[in-house]
C-alpha cells in the first residue's frame, strides 16, 4: 500500500512541477535554459548528497569508471540537459497539460528500440499502444479539426523532440543503471548536465525578480518535480514492484490537467479528454505488454536453467543400462 502511494504521489509531483514551470515561463519571463540549469543543478545536489548517505560504493565506482563515464556523459547531455530544454519549452509553448500526455508517446519510441533490439515484430498489444498514441496525439493537437494545429506547429515540434528526447534519457545509460544504480547515475548525470548548461544558461548574470508565488513555483518545479518526485516514484517501483509502480505514473497526466485547471486557468475540449484517455489507455498497455514480457522471459530463463541442469546431472550420474551381450 505505502508503494502505490508514494507511486501516485510522486507522479502527482512530476505533473504538479511542469504547471511550476508553465507559471514561471509564461508570468516571469524566465528563460529554458536558466531554468534547465537551476533544476538540473540543484537536484543533482540533493541527489549526490543521497547517493553519499545510501550509495556511497556505487558511486565512486561510476566515477572510476571511464567507459561508464562516457555513457553517463552522453546521456547527461541528451538526456539531461537538452531534455530540460525541449521539457521547458515544450510546456512553454503547449502547455503543460499537453506536454504531460504528448512526451508519453516516447513509450512508442521504447517498444520499437525493443523490437529492433530483439529482431522481433510487434505484438497485437504493442501494435494497439501505437494506435493508441496516434488518436491520442491526433485529437489533443488538432482538437478534432484536421485543418489545424490547436496547440501551433512550433509547439507540436517542440512536443514531438520531447519525446525523442525523454526515450534517450530512458535508454542511454541502461548499461550505467545496470552497474550502477539509478540513485549514483542521476545524480552524475544532472551534475555534468548543469555544467553542460552553464556556459548558455550564465546564471551568474542573470537576476532573477521574484515574488513569494514564484518562489513558490521555483520550489515545487525544482525540489518537488525533479527531486523528490523521482525519490518517490524510484522507492514506489521497490516497494510496489515495477508493473504497479509504473502504473501509477499514468496520474502524471492526470495531475498536470488538474493543477492547470486550478491554478492557470487553462480550459479543455472533450477533444482533449478523449485525446488524454487514449494517451494513458496506451501507457497502461504499454506498461503490462512489457510486464507480459518479462514474465515471459523469467519462465524461458528458468526453463532453460532446468533443462541445463537435467542435462548436467545426466552426464554425470552412472549409465544403468548394459551393453548388450553379444551372441555366442
Amino acid at each position: 500500500m505505502r508503494g502505490v502511494f508514494l507511486g501516485v504521489f510522486g507522479a502527482c509531483c512530476w505533473g504538479f512541477s511542469g504547471v511550476c514551470v508553465n507559471f514561471l515561463t509564461s508570468g516571469y519571463g524566465v528563460s529554458s535554459p536558466w531554468l534547465g540549469f537551476m533544476r538540473l543543478t540543484l537536484a543533482g545536489i540533493i541527489f549526490a548528497i543521497a547517493a553519499v548517505l545510501a550509495d556511497k560504493n556505487n558511486l565512486l565506482g561510476l566515477l572510476r569508471d571511464r567507459k561508464a563515464m562516457i555513457s553517463v556523459t552522453l546521456f547527461a547531455l541528451f538526456g539531461m540537459a537538452l531534455y530540460q530544454i525541449s521539457y521547458i519549452m515544450a510546456i512553454h509553448t503547449a502547455g503543460a497539460a499537453t506536454e504531460s500526455l504528448l512526451c508519453e508517446t516516447s513509450l512508442i519510441y521504447i517498444m520499437v528500440f525493443s523490437c529492433i533490439h530483439e529482431h522481433r515484430r510487434p505484438r497485437r498489444s504493442e501494435l494497439a499502444a501505437i494506435v493508441l498514441a496516434v488518436a491520442g496525439v491526433y485529437c489533443i493537437a488538432t482538437k478534432g479539426d484536421p485543418s489545424t494545429i490547436a496547440i501551433g506547429l512550433v509547439g507540436l515540434a517542440w512536443c514531438a523532440l520531447d519525446g525523442v528526447l525523454q526515450f534517450l534519457h530512458n535508454v542511454l545509460p541502461l548499461d550505467a543503471l545496470e552497474r550502477y544504480g539509478s540513485l549514483s547515475v542521476n545524480a552524475v548525470g544532472m551534475l555534468i548536465g548543469g555544467m553542460i548548461l552553464a556556459p548558455v544558461a550564465q546564471p551568474w548574470s542573470v537576476q532573477v525578480s521574484f515574488d513569494g508565488a514564484a518562489w513558490a513555483a521555483f520550489i515545487g518545479t525544482v525540489i518537488i518535480g525533479a527531486a523528490f518526485g523521482y525519490l518517490f516514484s524510484m522507492q514506489a517501483l521497490k516497494d510496489a514492484g515495477p508493473v504497479i509502480g509504473s502504473l501509477t505514473l499514468v496520474f502524471e497526466p492526470i495531475a498536470a490537467v488538474v493543477a492547470s485547471a486550478v491554478i492557470l486557468g487553462t480550459t479543455f475540449c472533450a477533444f482533449d479528454f478523449i485525446g488524454g484517455a487514449c494517451i494513458i489507455s496506451m501507457m497502461v498497455v504499454v506498461t503490462l505488454a512489457d510486464a507480459r514480457r518479462s514474465s515471459e522471459q523469467a519462465l524461458n530463463q528458468a526453463a532453460d536453467a532446468r533443462i541445463a541442469h537435467d542435462e548436467a546431472s545426466n552426464a554425470l550420474a552412472p549409465s544403468r543400462t548394459k551393453e548388450p551381450h553379444a551372441r555366442p
